[in-house]
Order: C-alpha cells, then structure tokens, then sequence
C-alpha cells in the first residue's frame, strides 16, 4: 500500500493520507515553459510552483532561447510548449528539438494549445514522436498531476500523488 498526500477524490472527499518524510520530498528537477507570453507564463508557473512537484520552473520566451537553454545541458523533465511565437515558434522548435544528440532529448514534450489545432496541424503534432500529449494554455493543478503521474513513478507532491489507498 502506497500513502500520500490527496487533496480531493473523485467524490469531492478531502483524503489525507500519511507518507514518511522522505518519500514526500522526491521531486523532479525541472520543467521549462516556453511561451511568449508573459502572462501565461506567470500563471502556468504560479500553478506548477503550487503542485509542488519540481524543484525549478524555467521561462523562456521563444524556441531559440529553449535550444539554447537544453544545449548548455540542461534536460527538463517536461516541455511546456506554445505553438505561436516569434523568432522560432513551436513548429520550428520541435525540428530543430530532433537534430540534437539524444544526452538532450529526454523530456516528454506537451503542446500548449490556447485553440483547437486543424487537421493539418493535429496530422504534423501527430508526426513528432517526442510530442506526448496537448494541454490547455492555462494549466490547472489537475492537468499537472495527471501528467506527473502518467510519466513520473514514484513523484510525490503535497498536491496530488499517484495512490492513496
């Protein structure tokens, strides 16, 4: 049996359960959000930062500075990804994404979608392997746990965790 911290269940119950100290501590390193808008960004990192999931939220504005940023060797867990930005939009990013060495492709990439894609786009997203899922541009704790619990075993957060029976 599993125990951890669960604010809500599928009931609409508060749970409370009991993990020792140093299982409540395991935390991912880092996420990286990329997305020019600064609004979205404080937000979105507001509501990771309240998960309590990572040790370090990153912000960059544009794909290039992302590159950038995984080239000096720093791998996130996870890639928040927006679509439309100026200088190298998502599109441009997740090209570029696939001719780096593999030291640096280990991050589960999620498309920021602030509007349904076309077909067009859903076929392209559809065609990169390393993209792992869609979200809203506006995260909610919820999305954050579920994503932390579909592709992170054993991360705990005081927010949500993976079984609390």
């Amino acid at each position: 049996m599993k125990y951890g911290y669960i604010l809500m269940n599928e009931f609409n119950y508060r749970v409370f359960c009991v993990t020792p100290y140093s299982e409540q501590m395991k935390k991912l390193n880092k996420f990286l959000l990329i997305d020019d808008s600064r609004a979205t960004n404080f937000f979105n990192k507001t509501i990771i930062e309240k998960v309590d999931c990572v040790e370090e939220v990153v912000v960059l504005e544009n794909g290039k500075e992302a590159l950038d940023y995984i080239k000096s060797g720093v791998v996130p867990e996870i890639i928040f990804l927006d679509i439309n930005m100026p200088i190298m939009n998502g599109w441009e990013f997740i090209s570029e994404y696939q001719k780096l060495e593999d030291k640096y492709k280990d991050s589960i990439i999620i498309l920021m979608l602030g509007v349904e894609l076309n077909k067009q786009e859903m076929e392209l997203a559809e065609s990169f392997p390393e993209i792992k899922g869609f979200q809203e541009k506006m995260l909610t704790k919820e999305a954050v746990c579920k994503l932390i619990t579909k592709y992170f075993e054993g991360v705990n957060s005081t927010v949500c965790i993976e079984h609390c029976n």
